[in-house]
This record gives structure tokens, C-alpha cells and sequence, in this order.
């Protein structure tokens, strides 16, 4: 005989709730295991990377301290050039006194007589040596020689000035004074004069590369003989 059961089932209610909570637990769970895992990752990371990191550096500075020599050197190098170069310079362009007394010699006019000439070659030495970069505004006259003696007039020292300024290697020529003497076992009155002549430094520089030297056109000889003698005896009166 079958028996028929006249009562409801019973509905099982799921704990919605319970389960989103049960499931974020263990998500926070798998999150914070990540976490610890990584952190210890980035520990071991560290403690391996740290060692490089030093050796890095050190070869960054081996490096930089191999650069700032390397670059000393090159300007060192720089240096050695320029001075050989200047050296070379000197060497092709020496100053040969036997030449220039020679070319003075056969200038003198008749009726002047030197007493003395005076140069040296050293301020020319020291000047090409100390110059390198210098601003060519800055650059001073190299005196070459210093002469002195007589003349019986006026004509003969302006003809002598002109000589000295053709001269090779001449560059300015200044007269320094001019007086009136008395040769007392003569009888005769001359004048005495001390001229200096100054060196050409254009071929020099320009070989050295420290500037152009623009030159001022000379007037002809005949017209610079009237006006300096015009200009001396001027001074003179």
C-alpha cells in the first residue's frame, strides 16, 4: 500500500551573505600571502642588487676621473703642439743680428755718424712664447734696437729715419730726441739724435694664428723726408 506524505518539503535558504564574506576572506588571504611573497622577492632583489649598484658606481666614477684626465691630457697635448709650433716659428724666423748690422751699414747716409746701436733679441723671444690667445687690442711694441750719434743737419736724420723704417723686419721708428752740440776741436755745430726702431711683429702673429695686422699704407719717401724734417725742426725752435 503506498503512503502519500501531505506535508510541504522544507526549502534549504543559502547564506548569501556568509558565502561573499567566506569568499572575500580567502581572497584577502591569497592577497596578503602575495603580498608577503613579493615582499620577500623584492627583499632578496635588493640585497642582490645592492652589491651591483656599488660596482656601478665606482666604474662611474673610474670612468669620470678617466675622462677629466683624458681631457687634461688633451689640453696638455694642445699645449706641447702650440709651443712646438712656436718653437718651429722662432726657429724659421731667427733673428739673424749679422744680417740686420749689414743692412744698417749700407744705409747710413753720408753725412750722419752712429755711436752706438743697442738691441737685444730677448724681449722677441719672450713675446712669442708668452703669446697664445692674447686679444690683439693687448699687444705691445717690441723694441728692436736703440741708435745714436751725430748728423750735420736736419736732411741726414730724416734720411736715416726713413732707412731704418725700409729696413726688413722694421715695423715703427720713433726719434727720441734731438739736440744741438758743439764739437769744440771742430769748430762745427751738429745735432745728435737717438732714434728706435721697432720689430714687424705681423708675419709672426699671423703665424701663430693670434690675429690679422692691418697695415696703414707708408707715404711716399720724398714727401715723409719734408715732413719730418719740417716736424724736427719745429721741436727744435
Amino acid at each position: 500500500m503506498k503512503t502519500i506524505n501531505l506535508l510541504p518539503k522544507e526549502e534549504k535558504i543559502r547564506d548569501v551573505k556568509g558565502v561573499i564574506l567566506n569568499a572575500a576572506l580567502v581572497l584577502f588571504t591569497i592577497i596578503l600571502i602575495a603580498l608577503v611573497i613579493f615582499t620577500i622577492f623584492l627583499f632578496d632583489v635588493s640585497n642582490y642588487l645592492a652589491p651591483k649598484l656599488d660596482e656601478y658606481k665606482m666604474v662611474n666614477m673610474q670612468l669620470y676621473n678617466y675622462i677629466i684626465k683624458l681631457n687634461a691630457y688633451n689640453e696638455f697635448k694642445e699645449k706641447v703642439k702650440t709651443r712646438e709650433e712656436k718653437i718651429g716659428s722662432l726657429q724659421k724666423e731667427e733673428l739673424l743680428w749679422s744680417e740686420v748690422l749689414n743692412d744698417f751699414g749700407e744705409r747710413i747716409p753720408k753725412n750722419a755718424y752712429v755711436n752706438y746701436i743697442e738691441g737685444s733679441s730677448g724681449p722677441f723671444y719672450n713675446f712669442i712664447s708668452e703669446t697664445g690667445g692674447e686679444d690683439q687690442g693687448n699687444l705691445k711694441k717690441i723694441l728692436f734696437f736703440t741708435v745714436g750719434g751725430y748728423a750735420a743737419d736736419y736732411t741726414d736724420i730724416t734720411k736715416l729715419f726713413v732707412e731704418i723704417r725700409n729696413m726688413s723686419g722694421i715695423g715703427e721708428v720713433w726719434i727720441n730726441n734731438i739736440s744741438k752740440n758743439y764739437i769744440e776741436e771742430s769748430g762745427i755745430e751738429v745735432l745728435s739724435f737717438n732714434i728706435s726702431a721697432y720689430l714687424d711683429m705681423s708675419p709672426y702673429l699671423e703665424g701663430l694664428g693670434v690675429g690679422e695686422i692691418t697695415e696703414t699704407p707708408a707715404e711716399g719717401a720724398n714727401g715723409e723726408e719734408d715732413f719730418l724734417e719740417m716736424e724736427m725742426q719745429s721741436l727744435s725752435e
